[in-house]
């Protein structure tokens, strides 16, 4: 089964015999007027003759990918969350999408804080897992979360029910972001966006700050990551298919 939205588009654009740049203009077409992802991939699917239970997402399964990359190697999922905090902080076009940075959150919650490596991750490598989490995540909160032209709405009325709590706290934090509000990735305290400093309240980074060492074999997101998010590099860009 496909996990992200990039996979089931490719599928779906082979299977219709069309390019899977057309089917991406017509997902994010669909979505900018409020359909949901699901349902604007099966609009396409039936419109095409095609069964559109083929091009179905489990989100569950998908939480069970993220959850095992986060669980496999502790120095991999520091270096995999330290380029997406980068990423969420950008002003770029890049910019990894707030609700997905929130799910992602989530899930790492979950993960025990266990100082274990299994292996050395080269930078390429670690590149590779960050695009694969970003895709996931991404994908995630498209279809957990309700969303409309203005943007997220709440949670998705076929959420499971096991994933509703965090589709209901990504949804609060989102809507807090958009307010002007930031929970602190270390502490929880809510505080303005303005005052934050790489995502931590003033005390946390105050405390932390002398920890603070460059990583040098951490990767930049500078490797041409379009990701699952634009069609071309000019087209608009959080929440859209790429």
């Amino acid at each position: 089964m496909s996990l992200t939205a990039r996979d089931v588009l490719q599928k779906l654009a082979d299977d219709a015999g069309v390019s899977y740049r057309d089917v991406a203009k017509r997902i994010n077409q669909a979505m900018a007027t409020g359909n949901g992802l699901k349902q604007a991939i099966e609009n396409i699917a039936k419109e095409s003759a095609l069964d559109s239970s083929k091009y179905s997402l489990d989100s569950q399964a998908i939480v069970r990918a993220i959850d095992k990359i986060l669980r496999e190697d502790y120095t991999q999922t520091l270096m995999i969350s330290a380029v997406l905090a980068q990423m969420v902080e950008s002003t770029e076009k890049d910019r990894f999408p707030v609700p997905a940075f929130f799910a992602f959150l989530e899930i790492l919650a979950d993960v025990p804080d266990t100082r274990h490596d299994i292996k050395s991750e080269t930078s390429h490598e670690i590149e590779d897992l960050t695009t694969r989490m970003i895709e996931l995540t991404t994908t995630l909160v498209s279809i957990v979360c309700e969303w409309s032209a203005g943007g997220m709405r709440g949670v998705a009325a076929d959420c499971p029910v096991e994933l509703r709590g965090m589709a209901r706290s990504v949804f609060r934090k989102t809507r807090m972001f958009q307010s002007g509000l930031w929970t602190c990735i270390s502490c929880g305290k809510i505080v303005e966006v303005r005052e934050t400093h790489a995502l931590l309240c003033p005390e946390c980074d105050k405390d932390i700050s002398s920890e603070r060492t460059p990583n040098s074999t951490a990767p930049s997101r500078e490797r041409d990551r379009l990701g699952y998010g634009r069609t071309e590099k000019d087209d608009s860009p959080d929440g859209s298919i790429q």
